[in-house]
C-alpha cells in the first residue's frame, strides 16, 4: 500500500505496460486516471479494478493533443483533489523500416506520440505536482535510447530525446521536490511487440532474435516494468532523479 491516498496518471494506460502499471497502482492503494484513445479498452480496465484497494478512473486522452493532456491532468485534480504522480507510458512503435525510406508523414506521427506526449504530460503534470507540495514523473523511454538493431529511427529518436528531456527536468525541479527519472525497457511481451512480430516475414524468428539479444533469454512482462515503474514512483528511490532505469534483460550489457 505505498500509494494509498496518491493519486496517479497513466497515459496509455488501457493496453500493455500501461494497464499493467495502473493496476498495480491502484492495487497499492493508489486512484488512478487513466488516459487512453481504447475507450473500449479503458472500461475494461475500470470494470477489472472495481475490487481493488485503489480506483481507476478513464478518460479520452490522445497524447498528440496538448488540450487533451490538459485536461487528463485536470480530471485528476477535479476528480481527486491532487495529483501525486504521472507515468507518461503512452506511445507508438515504427514498422522496422531502411531509415531513407522513412516517410515524413511517419516520423511526425511517431514523434507527436512518443516525444511530444511526454513533453506534454511533464509541462501540465509539473504545476499539479508542485501545488501537491511535489511529485514524482516516471517516462517511458526504451532500450533503444541507448542500444538498437537500426530500421527504426523515429522511435529511437524519440526515445532518445525523451532520456534528455527527463534530465533536463529532473536537475530543473530538484530543489522543487519533483523527481523526475525514465525506465527503458527491453523486449517486453506486450500487444505492440506482438504486433511488430505478427507483421514480420518470419514471425518466429523474430521472437527467437528478441530472445537472442537479450541476456537472460527471454522478453519481460508488464507486471516487471510496472514494478520499476512503482519504484520510481514510490519513497522508496527518493535520492533517485535524473535516471534511465534499464528494465531489459541485460541487453545493453552485451
Amino acid at each position: 500500500m505505498r500509494f494509498e491516498n496518491k493519486v496517479a496518471i497513466v497515459t496509455g494506460g488501457a493496453n500493455g505496460m500501461g494497464r499493467s502499471t495502473a493496476l498495480a497502482f491502484a492495487r497499492e492503494g493508489a486512484s488512478v486516471v487513466v488516459g487512453d484513445v481504447s475507450d473500449e479498452r479503458g472500461a475494461t480496465l475500470v470494470q477489472e479494478a472495481s475490487e481493488l484497494p485503489g480506483r481507476i478512473v478513464y478518460r479520452h486522452c490522445d497524447v498528440s493533443r496538448e488540450a487533451d493532456v490538459k485536461a487528463l491532468v485536470a480530471a485528476a485534480e477535479d476528480t481527486f483533489g491532487r495529483l501525486d504522480t504521472i507515468f507518461n507510458n503512452a506511445g507508438i512503435e515504427q514498422p522496422v523500416t531502411p531509415s531513407t525510406e522513412v516517410t515524413e508523414e511517419l516520423f511526425d506521427r511517431v514523434i507527436a506520440i512518443n516525444l511530444k506526449g511526454v513533453f506534454f504530460g511533464c509541462k501540465h503534470a509539473i504545476p499539479a505536482l508542485l501545488r501537491a507540495g511535489g511529485g514524482t514523473i516516471v517516462n517511458n523511454s526504451s532500450v533503444s535510447a541507448f542500444a538498437n538493431v537500426g530500421g527504426n529511427i523515429s522511435y529511437a529518436a524519440s526515445k532518445g530525446a525523451i532520456m534528455s528531456m527527463t534530465r533536463v527536468l529532473a536537475v530543473e525541479y530538484s530543489r522543487r521536490n519533483v523527481r523526475v527519472n525514465a525506465i527503458n525497457p527491453g523486449v517486453i511481451d506486450t500487444d505492440m511487440n506482438r504486433r511488430n512480430r505478427d507483421l514480420a516475414a518470419d514471425p518466429a524468428g523474430v521472437e527467437q532474435r528478441w530472445r537472442e539479444i537479450t541476456p537472460l533469454g527471454r522478453m519481460g512482462t508488464g507486471d516487471e516494468i510496472a514494478d520499476a515503474v512503482l519504484f520510481l514512483a514510490s519513497s522508496q528511490s527518493s535520492f533517485i532523479t535524473g535516471i534511465g532505469l534499464l528494465v531489459d534483460g541485460g541487453r545493453v550489457a552485451t
